[in-house]
């Protein structure tokens, strides 16, 4: 009895295994070649979202829509898609198509500003058109016609200046400093500690002179940027998206609107670039 029972375990693992064997010899080169192949992080992506699979340890499909201010690295991009992954390595993949502003910013310096491009500048006053600031950005070409020319005066909690006060008894020019603080006290609160005089300037303008930057802006006056501390005034060019300028690697904000199965629909994505424009060849992947 008990060699009979021993001869039926043999008999029932040598066919198991045999299955086993033929299951394998059934995949052989095409099993070698999924193990060797890396895994396409675009299709993953979609592959999850349309099967309702968890991603990153998350709820089923895609996450939810980051908050605005998010912050991501591309990990693919192509023609139509771009596959952003977050500091918790959750993936978001998202068409261009549902892009409703895409910009790339370039580093750069004063010295590559064309006389034909248009500069923003936005930071602390002390008077006479004299902008104190860190940072400046610049637009070439076509891309110019993402700003235009401007001078506005910006208050301290980044209120704009207003044309007529609540009661509308009297208008107020830009200059009507008094005015403005009286009102920003009672009629547009303000955050706690924040008082004086508006004491920021936006300002859009052809550059001049590279150092010290100057700029020529509305109503025949010229601001003057200068820096806000010893680090000096970064520049950087800003371009509008396109694919071809997105690698694997490049870091990217975005306000996104909702996430979709298709993907995450935003409206801004801004890619932040390592290099100049002028040193980067599109046909290069």
């Amino acid at each position: 009895m008990s060699g009979t029972g021993r001869f039926d375990g043999r008999r029932q693992i040598s066919i198991a295994a045999c299955l086993a064997l033929a299951i394998l010899a059934s995949w052989g080169p095409n099993a070698r070649t999924l193990q060797a192949q890396e895994p396409d992080p675009l299709r993953q992506a979609l592959e999850d979202a349309i099967a309702g699979r968890p991603m990153g340890g998350g709820a089923p499909g895609l996450p939810p829509a980051p908050p605005e201010g998010a912050w991501g690295e591309v990990i693919n991009a192509t023609d139509r898609w771009i596959v952003l992954q977050n500091h918790v390595g959750q993936q978001f993949p998202i068409a261009i198509d549902d892009i409703q502003e895409f910009l790339i910013r370039w580093p750069s310096r004063a010295d590559l500003i064309s006389n034909e491009a248009l500069v923003e500048a936005i930071g602390f006053s002390p008077g006479s058109n004299i902008i104190r600031t860190n940072h400046v950005d610049y637009f070439e070409g076509a891309d110019r016609n993402l700003v235009a020319p401007t001078y506005a005066e910006v208050l301290p909690n980044n209120m704009a200046v207003t044309t007529i006060d609540p009661g509308f008894n009297r208008f107020m020019n830009a200059w009507d400093y008094g005015g403005q603080n009286l009102l920003y006290g009672w009629a547009y609160p303000i955050p706690p500690g924040i008082t004086g005089n508006p004491a920021r300037l936006h300002v859009v303008g052809a550059l001049m002179l590279p150092q010290p930057m100057r700029l020529a802006i509305p109503g025949n006056n010229v601001a003057t940027i200068l820096p806000e501390d010893a680090s000096g005034v970064s520049v950087t060019q800003i371009t509008r998206g396109n694919s071809n300028y997105v690698r694997k690697g490049d870091y990217a904000f975005l306000m996104p609107i909702e996430a979709r199965l298709r993907g995450l629909r935003v409206a801004q994505l801004v890619v932040y670039k390592s290099i100049p424009l002028r040193q980067f060849n599109p046909n290069a992947k």
